[in-house]
């Protein structure tokens, strides 16, 4: 058996910013500001990451847990009326990978994401993927700012649930997407189609680096090499 950790925001799908739309729509409500989000990288972070950064930088003060999770509360519930405004897509051949997947049991689709799984879960269905992927031995970032700890909580899951399986695959577009694979011993795969280049992702050394998914037959074929 096979895991494949999937990246959702650059990986496999592009939103047009909607989910810093509705960020920003959700501090405005929460604190009556608006926020430049050209102060902050969020390529490859989590939610509670954002959150966090934002209630910093308008207050001055460290977030508490329990701001941090009311302003994301405020961005879920915005967040599906901000997809459905932007012109967001699918990656090329992100469908045909997880249709081909799904027919292999030998294969099974996870998450590894900064996104809430409330905001995975909107994401993926305004998109038609959430079928594709098992959500209760995924990975998702509303509790820590740090990736890396989201990776090791996908470990956990997976050993705990899929015990027999001998690969495991982190598939991402950002350097702490390959910092996450590497913390579990999965090999990564780097997908240059979200902020960073094929160089730029080259640097931190995956198992491979790819300008975007191949086809089907080929993606399998690298996977088993």
């Amino acid at each position: 058996m096979q895991l494949l950790f999937w990246d959702i925001d650059g990986t496999l799908l592009k939103t047009a910013k909607a989910g810093l739309y509705a960020f920003e729509q959700a501090t405005e409500e929460l604190y009556g500001e608006q926020f430049d989000f050209t102060q902050m990288k969020t390529a490859g972070v989590t939610d509670y990451y954002i959150a966090s950064q934002i209630i910093y930088k308008i207050t001055g003060h460290e977030s508490t847990l329990e701001a941090a999770h009311a302003l994301i509360s405020r961005y879920e519930a915005l967040l599906v009326e901000q997809l459905a405004l932007r012109k967001g897509y699918l990656l090329p051949y992100v469908l045909d990978i997880l249709n081909y997947l799904q027919q292999r049991p030998e294969y099974i689709s996870l998450l590894l994401t900064g996104n809430t799984v409330n905001g995975a879960q909107a994401k993926l269905s305004y998109y038609n993927l959430a079928h594709y992927f098992d959500f209760t031995a995924s990975a998702f970032g509303h509790n820590s700012p740090h990736r890396t700890d989201i990776a090791i909580q996908a470990l956990s899951l997976v050993q705990q649930k899929y015990p027999s399986a001998d690969q495991i695959y982190v598939i991402g577009d950002t350097p702490n997407d390959i910092e996450c694979g590497k913390i579990i011993g999965a090999k990564t795969i780097a997908v240059a189609t979200g902020a960073y280049s094929v160089e730029e992702l080259t640097a931190y050394s995956p198992w491979w680096t790819t300008k975007t998914l191949p086809a089907p037959d080929q993606f399998l074929q690298i996977l088993s090499r």
